[in-house]
């Protein structure tokens, strides 16, 4: 198998340590000189292999959704019709989605800076409708018979549910751990089956 090339490994290690930078300092105090003392590289060679900052925060977008959107869509989408709702669940409410070390921090930093730049927003927002169209396929294969409106307001309360527990177990792990979301995923999801066998129709907001 071929080695890697120098400028692949040269940008993963420049990605690891703005992901660094942006967890300890924030956004702010995430400047090219700082991730390029914390690569080990110039920063000459920080632009080179990654871009001046914006380039750098569409590429951290792109990198986080990778290792987690896609992963998760994948795993999703490549399981048996009948286990993809089971694998969603495992998913958003396990130890996988919960992550590990200041990915959260980061991913809310992202999502600061997406907040007032309209590229970075849409990029952030693809991964999530990535998930999104993820777990709405879950549903529809468990409940072929629900409505696709209300399959989807279950599949983004689900996202929401999960995206939550995320951001308190950055605070408190173990609350963030205790098994409480699974238990109101599992509820939405109990909801929408009997949403679809009384054959109601999906509220109008």
């Amino acid at each position: 198998m071929g080695r890697r090339s120098l400028a692949a490994e040269r940008r993963q290690q420049v990605l690891e340590a703005a992901s660094r930078c942006l967890a300890r300092n924030g956004l702010a105090g995430t400047t090219l000189e700082k991730i390029a003392e914390e690569s080990g590289l110039s920063r000459s060679h920080v632009r080179h292999y990654v871009g001046n900052r914006d380039d750098l925060l569409l590429a951290l977008v792109d990198w986080v959704q990778e290792r987690d959107d896609r992963a998760f869509a994948a795993a999703v989408e490549e399981a048996p019709p009948e286990q993809r709702l089971a694998v969603a669940m495992d998913h958003l409410f396990g130890a996988w989605f919960l992550g590990a070390g200041d990915e959260g921090a980061v991913i809310l930093e992202l999502v600061k800076a997406g907040r007032s730049d309209e590229t970075l927003r849409e990029a952030i927002m693809s991964g999530y409708r990535l998930m999104l169209g993820a777990i709405d396929s879950g549903l529809a294969a468990e409940f072929p018979d629900s409505t696709p409106a209300v399959r989807r307001g279950t599949a983004y309360g689900l996202l929401c549910l999960a995206l939550g527990n995320a951001l308190i177990s950055d605070l408190d792990r173990p609350l963030g751990s205790n098994g409480l979301i699974r238990v109101a995923g599992e509820a939405l999801v109990a909801q929408l089956g009997a949403v679809t066998s009384n054959g109601a129709t999906a509220p109008r907001s």
